[in-house]
This record gives structure tokens, sequence and C-alpha cells, in this order.
């Protein structure tokens, strides 16, 4: 019996489970600003469309899979990495560590911009070349972000002053960027050697999608 299906015996995938975990997690930890808004640590937050968007996250991956023709295996780690950053957002603002710990959002718009452009990984499925699939993951990346500060900036940053506003941006841009090219490049010596085992039979095949 190969690894993977030792990994699989008796069920579903380890990744799986993680998966269903984490988006249990995400849309229990929802709950709260959904039932109790006034919160102080909530207040001037936007939680509101964040509720509404976080709970979409646990479906992208499976939709555009379905979209893509379902090709096996499943990207776990794809799905696993849309669903972190909005899981790991409520969970700050929750804790309101946004508002005690004056360097944090930096350093989650850093970590998060790399598991945006990691999602690139998926790419590793076609036959896209070294620099393409850097390219891709790393705009990838900073589209994501981009999105994330005009949605920022639509329900909260506006009612800030104009030299607010862009510093808020410049500093997480700048941050998103380094993050992304974190991202891109380990997606691009995970990709590279993903293709050099793609003959294997390796659990870690089911997390890419490879």
């Amino acid at each position: 019996m190969s690894r993977a299906e030792a990994g699989i015996a008796g069920g579903r995938p380890t990744a799986f489970w993680v998966g269903l975990g984490l988006k249990s997690s995400l849309l229990m930890l929802l709950l709260l600003p959904l039932l109790q808004p006034a919160l102080e640590q909530y207040e001037g937050k936007g939680m509101s469309w964040r509720v509404l968007v976080y709970s979409l996250s646990c479906f992208i991956v499976p939709l555009l899979w379905r979209l893509s023709g379902s090709r096996p295996p499943y990207p776990y780690l794809a799905d696993t990495l849309v669903v972190l950053p909005a899981l790991t957002d409520v969970l700050w603002n929750t804790l309101g560590t946004y508002d005690r710990i004056w360097w944090w959002d930096s350093v989650n718009h850093l970590v998060n911009s790399s598991f945006a452009a990691v999602i690139g990984l998926w790419a590793a499925r076609s036959s896209l070349g070294p620099v393409n699939r850097f390219a891709l993951a790393l705009g990838l990346g900073m589209t994501l972000q981009v999105v994330w500060e005009l949605g920022e900036y639509a329900t909260f940053l506006a009612r800030s002053s104009v030299a607010d506003q862009y510093a808020d941006t410049i500093y997480d841009l700048s941050f998103d960027l380094v993050g992304s090219v974190v991202g891109a490049g380990f997606a691009l010596l995970a990709a590279n050697a993903f293709a050099r085992e793609a003959a294997t039979d390796e659990p870690a095949a089911a997390f890419t999608g490879s």
C-alpha cells in the first residue's frame, strides 16, 4: 500500500479534517461579532462585512475546483491558505490584539500575503515555466492584498484623516509586497520539487493539488 493510500485508509485524508477544523473554527468565531456586534474590540472594524466575506472564503477553492473540472487530487493546501487569513484576522480582532500591539497589523499583512502567494502552488498543475509560476504567485498575492486594502478603506479607513489613510495603506502594501515575494519564492521552489516527484505517490500532492 502506498503512503497516500495509507493516509486515506478508512476515510478522508488528514488534510480534509484539518481544513474542516479550520473552517468550523472560522464560522464559530464569526458568530461572536454577529451576535455581539457592540463589543469594544469590534468597534469601527467593519465586522459586518467581514462576517459576510470571511464566510464566503470557505467556499472559494471548492467552487473554483468544481468549475475547473474537479481534477484530482483536491487542492487542500490552497483551500487551507485561503481560510487561514480570515480565521487569524477574526481571532486577532476578537482578542483585541491589533489595538494592544501596534506592530501586529504589519506582521499579519506580511504573513497573510505569503499565504496568498503560496496559493500559486496550484500553478504546479500546469505546464508554466519557473518565471511564469513566480510571477503568477506574486501577482496573486499582491492582487488579493490590494483588494483587501480597498475593502479596508471602504469600511473604516474612510472615517480617518487623509494622513492616517495614506500611512496605513503604504505600510500595509510594503509588508504585503515583501510577504508576496517570499511566498512566491517558496511556491516556485515547492512547485519544482513536486514536479520532480510527480511520478511518485506522495501525501503532499493531496495538499497541493499538483
